[in-house]
Order: C-alpha cells, then structure tokens, then sequence
C-alpha cells in the first residue's frame, strides 16, 4: 500500500494588485505516490515548485497559496487522513508522531535563546507519554544513534557546529518514529564530509525505523546515493519519474537528461554546457510544455499542447518527444 497519494494536486499563490488578480502557477497538476519504507527524491532546479509542493502536503500553506485541486492522502496504521479536509486537531495529532519534517536550516527549527532540550519537549514530549525524567533519557538514547552526546540537551544551538544542529533536526524528526518524514534540502549547508555523514545517518534511521521519506534536494549526487525513486519537476510540474538507477542510466526527458549530464564525472575535463534561457514566469507559463522555450526538441505540438505523462515498466515521462527507455 502506498503510504502518501498525491492525485492532481494543483496550489497556486493568488494575489491581487490594484484590483487585478495574480495567479503563480507553482504546482500544476501533480501526481505521484510514495510507498512503505521508500526514500523516493524529488529534484529540480530553484523555483521549479519543489517547496510549495512540500507545503501543500504537510497541509503547511497559508494564504496567498491556495490548493486548488487535487487530494494529497496519507496511509498511516491508525487510518487514512486527506490532509485537505483534516481538522486542526487531527492535524496536530498526526504531525511529529506519523508525519515529520527535517526541514532545511536547523535553525528554522531550534529556538537560539532557548536550549535544546526544550525544543524535544515541545515537539515530541505529548506524543511519546513518558514521564519526563523517562522521556529524556529516551531523547538521549536517540541522540546517540546520530553520533550526538547528552551533553547537547543543555546547550543553545549557537554553541553547536551546523553539523551538529543538523543532526539534532534529524533527531528531532526521527524521536517519534514517524511513518512518513519529509526531508527538505537538509544537506544543502554542510560541507561534503559532513553531507555523506548526515546522509548515511539518515538512511540507517530510515532503515531501522522502516520509515518512508519524501527526500527534496536540487542535488542529482545526492538523489543517485540515497533516493529509490526520483521525480524530476520543472515549472510546477512533474516531468519524469523512475526508479534512479532507471532515470541516471536512460534519463527520457531532455530536462533531466541535462541535469545527469552536468553531474562532474572523474577523469571528464570537457566544459559542460548550460542550458540557455531561465527558467518560466510560473504566473505567465509558457502555452504547452513548460520546457519548449529551453528544449532543443521542441516542436509545434510542443508549443501548443502539455505533454500528457506516459508509463513504460515504471518509468513515466511527460514529453512529446522522449528518449527510448
């Protein structure tokens, strides 16, 4: 069974400027699953919709984004939740416990003036119901799964490396032992020795929890070591989706095509080449497929028609002109 269904969701910022209303197309008719103890990757450049989509599904919008269509439904032990028509206290009941979030900088998550250990009792302490002398050394316990002493627990997060604080986030979002975690550009601030130290932490609680998780990042290096699945998004919409041995050996969308081949390579000195144009206006898209000014395969239809997505043993693509698989 699928743990997270995303079905043609569309979430859109809607504005109004001097009596004229605005729409930003940031996700446009999306659709994909998630399944039990799967890491499946989301990836794309900057301001191809991959935080917005996020949002929507940890039912974390508010206004101006609105969700539009589409139903984003989660699959947990205790019942199936549409996060769309969830109350707030389901909601609150659900998060932290079922579905958590290691978002991108710790401290978006950690309060500076206030010590770690509040920031556990905060969000787990009513989920986990342990006394709290018991409920701390649970939290301790943890910390040390990610390589983090007791000591953390009484010091401030400017007293801690961004390795370390990034590893109290993954702490944070794991001591529950969630269903689901959402996992947003958490590596993006370390350096590479750290990165490969979190992302194997990460993996292992993953493992150990049997957990699935929704892994964003716009680096391709890091979907080719973690993810099991790779959904590739452009302009607010879902382009191609495989298995990532499947979409790194025989990429059938010229877009993730381009994103593989601008990967450094050992021993590959030649100059990679970028892609020319930017990317769209997501409140004045391009007509048809949102990649056509960009594409170097772009045709009429192109312009004309969005490309409907197509499936092959797996592996879809949403392109009028795609590679072989």
């Amino acid at each position: 069974m699928s743990v997270l269904v995303v079905d043609g969701l569309r979430a859109y910022y809607r504005t109004s400027a001097f009596g004229v209303p605005r729409d930003v197309r940031a996700v446009d008719e999306v659709s994909f699953t998630v399944e039990a103890g799967e890491i499946y990757g989301l990836a794309g450049e900057s301001s191809s919709g991959k935080t917005t989509l996020i949002k929507t599904i940890a039912a974390a919008t508010q206004p101006p984004l609105e969700v539009l269509a589409g139903t984003v439904t989660f699959n947990f032990p205790t019942g199936t939740i549409e996060m769309q028509r969830a109350g707030r206290d389901t909601l609150a009941a659900i998060r932290w416990r079922h579905l958590s979030y290691i978002m991108q900088g710790s401290m978006s998550v950690l309060n500076p003036v206030r010590r770690v250990r509040h920031a556990f009792v905060d969000f787990a302490f009513r989920h986990i119901k342990q006394s709290m002398p018991r409920f701390l050394d649970t939290v301790r316990g943890h910390l040390a799964r990610v390589q983090l002493g007791p000591d953390v627990l009484d010091a401030y997060p400017h007293q801690l490396s961004g390795g370390m604080r990034q590893r109290v986030t993954i702490a944070l979002a794991t001591v529950c032992r969630p269903e689901f975690i959402i996992a947003d550009e958490p590596t993006t601030a370390l350096d590479v020795v750290v990165q490969k130290d979190v992302l194997a932490m990460i993996r292992e609680i993953q493992r150990e929890l049997g957990s699935s998780i929704l892994f964003v990042t716009h680096d391709m290096a890091v979907h080719a070591n973690l993810a099991d699945r790779l959904g590739i998004m452009y302009g607010g919409r879902l382009v191609e989706e495989g298995r990532t041995a499947d979409v790194f050996r025989s990429p059938r969308h010229p877009y993730t095509a381009h994103l593989i081949a601008s990967l450094p390579r050992l021993g590959d000195a030649a100059p990679k080449a970028g892609l020319t144009g930017a990317p769209p206006n997501l409140a004045d898209p391009p007509t048809g497929c949102r990649f056509h000014p960009r594409c170097p395969l772009a045709s009429d239809i192109c312009r004309r028609e969005v490309p409907p997505m197509t499936e092959t043993l797996g592996h879809r693509v949403a392109c009028f002109h795609p590679e072989p698989s």
